[in-house]
């Protein structure tokens, strides 16, 4: 989901009306970027509070890794937990997929979704019976060209990697509700669990914390139409193609939700944080979303979405919604970050951070409930970029590399090029399309204040180099549920015996 896909950034055609309501009766935060401009390494960055980076962390796990977010890492969740909140995640997960990775070893009581990207997968014809899912894209080799993959964990001889599952959690026990999953009834089984767990919550008035990670509007494989999908009453029901039509049902979901929690007045009770993990996959055309203003200007390709360090690849849309305490159509140009999701809700529970580590993530509750709120992050870096006040430096350097390997990403998935190195300062604040840099190929500023920001930004940039620590991912010894005629194999599988192709009723393990 890009900057400029929604009704609230300005889409002529999008349609998006209860995500709008919330932006409008809550405050816009104008300047939100994502911790990293690809899937895991953002959720990474979302869940610890860390640079993704800084976990160890590869941009993207594949859906038959050994590895996954390591198991000494603190989640949002498990700060929640420890105030008494009970947790749930819909939607992708993509942290691994192992048992021990699983949201319910990460603190999560429920979860319903799929764990890794967007792999093969069926959907039902309206009207019509269900099809097999005979066409395959490896949608790993974007990942794989770009840098993003980690190949020393994973395996890649597992069929659980061909079909993309549909996994329940509760309670520590995890079933297999659908392999491959249908997208098709995908949203309903969404609102189903979500509805289900709010009505719970209303019963037992225990606190919660729902984490909604929607799949929608990811690329797909091939075998759907235009790489994108949606339920039958949301089919061919928007001006913006398939695109907008998973977009509609994506904000139906949102709008089911606040519709529960003001049925069971809860809504004045409950902060709602809205924002991307990423820029649109440009690269892939009408399935993909829009940048928006936020388009790389000079950087002298059109590229600039997803796996990339211009505004278009971490800027992403966002807002702050709570009915008496927010205060309505109000907006902010404070620097925050999905990094700063733990430290804000850790400071709202009162539930202290570990000592133990390097926190790169800022309480944001002074930009979220002050009108005049000031961001905490004196510079900000988030593998990818440090800010300071108006001005920023999008690089490409360590930052937003493959972890542990330490090799320079491309400044965009799918498009690679050795000037991708250079460096470039913008102000972004008046130049968010990024058009007019400060800096750039050896030429610089004569403004005496604009090269004394540079200057200051280039030293944060050096430090930032010259003490960041890299994670090292540690795989955890085989468990003996992975073990299937002798071998192991890592992936979710409803039956090895049908190559994990079962398509029948849920199964457990």
């Amino acid at each position: 989901l890009g900057y400029g896909d929604l009704g609230f950034t300005g889409h002529p055609t999008t349609s998006t009306p209860n995500i709008d309501r919330l932006a409008s009766g809550g405050k816009v935060l104008s300047t939100w970027y994502s911790g990293c401009p690809v899937c895991s390494g953002s959720r990474a960055a979302l869940m610890t509070g860390r640079q993704f980076a800084r976990t160890g962390v590869p941009g993207v796990f594949e859906a038959i890794s050994l590895a996954g977010l390591p198991t000494n890492e603190t989640t949002v969740a498990d700060q929640a937990k420890k105030a008494g909140y009970t947790t749930a995640i819909m939607g992708k997960w993509h942290l691994g997929q192992r048992q021990m990775f699983l949201p319910a070893a990460r603190g999560f009581d429920h979860y319903q979704a799929f764990l890794d990207d967007m792999g093969n997968a069926r959907a039902t014809p309206c009207g019509g019976s269900r099809p097999t899912a005979d066409l395959f894209e490896d949608m790993t080799k974007y990942y794989r060209e770009a840098g993003y993959l980690n190949d020393d964990i994973n395996k890649s001889d597992d069929p659980a990697g061909d079909y993309l599952p549909l996994v329940y959690q509760t309670k520590g026990k995890t079933k297999v509700l659908e392999q491959p999953l249908d997208f098709t009834t995908l949203a309903d089984k969404y609102n189903d669990f979500v509805q289900e767990f709010v009505t719970n919550q209303s019963v037992t008035k225990d606190p919660f914390f729902l984490y909604m990670a929607f799949s929608h509007v990811h690329t797909t494989a091939s075998n759907q139409p235009d790489k994108q999908y949606a339920g039958c009453p949301f089919q061919n029901s928007t001006r913006r193609g398939r695109f907008g039509d998973a977009l509609a049902e994506a904000d139906w979901l949102v709008g089911n939700l606040v519709q529960s929690l003001e049925r069971y007045g809860l809504d004045k009770n409950t902060l709602i944080l809205f924002s991307s993990d990423n820029g649109p996959w440009m690269e892939q055309g009408k399935s993909a979303g829009s940048p928006g203003l936020m388009y790389g200007r000079s950087s002298g390709y059109w590229n600039v979405g997803k796996g990339s360090t211009w505004e278009g690849g971490i800027r992403e849309p966002a807002f702050a919604y709570w009915p008496g305490v927010i205060s309505p159509g109000t907006r902010s140009a404070e620097v925050v970050s999905s990094l700063d999701l733990l430290p804000t809700v850790s400071s709202i529970l009162g539930v202290e951070l570990p000592r133990d580590r390097v926190y790169d993530g800022r309480d944001m509750s002074d930009v979220l409930f002050d009108n005049t709120g000031k961001s905490k992050h004196d510079f900000f870096s988030s593998t990818v970029v440090i800010a300071k006040g108006q001005h920023l430096t999008s690089v490409v350097q360590q930052l937003c590399a493959t972890a542990g390997t330490k090799h320079t990403s491309a400044l965009a998935l799918g498009w690679v090029d050795a000037q991708a190195a250079r460096r470039s300062t913008m102000p972004a604040e008046n130049d968010p399309s990024e058009a007019y840099p400060l800096t750039k190929n050896g030429v610089e500023p004569e403004d005496p204040q604009v090269q004394a920001v540079v200057a200051d930004i280039r030293a944060a940039l050096q430090k930032e180099l010259d003490t960041f620590t890299f994670g090292n991912l540690v795989v955890p010894p085989n468990l003996p549920s992975e073990k299937y005629k002798g071998k192991y194999y890592y992936g979710i599988c409803c039956d090895r015996s049908k190559n994990c192709d079962c398509d029948g009723a849920p199964s457990e393990y």
